[in-house]
């Protein structure tokens, strides 16, 4: 397995879609403190709750991500490197588990940076605007941030392994992308369309979409802080808990029984 994920790591850092989007996370970060900086100027008697503020915003990481986990889990069949793999010895198991491992590094690496390179450039702005940096309620905010931060990476983590259920079974790029799209969109938009339906199932059903618990814990209301954790978080917890080992097993599955000849 050590090996297997040096491979991906160094398949990774030659990847021009992975260069790229670290670039494109970087400019959003900067964008988005740009963008607030404007609208609400530099307050950093609590410096944390900017951060409170810019992962409002990560929804957007939900239509970029899933398209970069699409090429990376196609890549062997479209390249042909899968072949090389698992005639080197390495299993088939291997393989699903180890490439789903990597996927995971990529994100909690996408979404570190952004987060950081925000937050270093907000305090950055702030002292050479001369704004004095506080620390009310600090413990709270950071709370909030680690908690949502958290949140993030596991319903992408959830998505990641939804689309390459999708890239195991389709193998084909251009046909994953295709079928990711509609799954992406078609949650989000199923959320919103049936939110207030007449039918009690429909709501329910819409209440308990990825897109809705993503909104939820990604909203500005999500942020207030408990002695405990809520319901709300609770139940957040449990689509991920049911979805990740059904997809991985149902990748092993597919995977273990498929040709792999494109």
């Amino acid at each position: 397995m050590k090996q297997f994920l040096e491979g991906e790591a160094y398949y990774l850092r030659k990847d021009s879609l992975f260069k790229g989007l670290c670039v494109l996370f970087l400019l959003g970060s900067i964008a988005l403190l740009l963008l607030i900086a404007t609208r609400v100027g530099i307050e950093a008697d609590r410096p944390l709750k900017t951060l409170v503020t810019a992962v409002s915003f990560s929804p957007f990481f939900y239509f970029i991500i899933p398209i970069q986990a699409c090429f990376f889990f196609t890549e062997g069949f479209e390249h042909g490197s899968i072949k090389n793999i698992i005639a080197s010895g390495h299993s088939r198991s291997l393989y699903i588990i180890g490439k789903y491992i990597s996927e995971i590094t990529v994100i909690v690496w996408l979404i570190i940076q952004f987060f950081v390179c925000y937050y270093v450039l907000f305090i950055a702005l702030a002292l050479l605007g001369g704004t004095p940096i506080g620390d009310t309620n600090a413990r709270e905010d950071w709370i909030s941030v680690m908690r949502a931060i958290g949140f993030n990476i596991l319903y992408l983590a959830v998505y990641s392994a939804v689309v390459m259920v999708i890239s195991v079974l389709v193998k084909k790029t251009a046909s994953s992308l295709i079928v990711t799209f509609f799954f992406i969109f078609g949650d989000f938009m199923f959320t919103g369309y049936f939110q207030k339906a007449s039918s009690g199932i429909l709501r329910f059903l819409s209440n308990n979409t990825l897109t809705s618990q993503v909104l939820k814990f990604s909203g500005a209301n999500s942020f207030q802080i408990e002695a405990a954790i809520s319901n709300g978080y609770v139940h957040a917890m449990v689509l991920p808990i049911i979805i990740i080992p059904i997809c991985l097993i149902a990748a092993l599955v597919i995977f273990g029984k498929r040709d792999i000849h494109i």
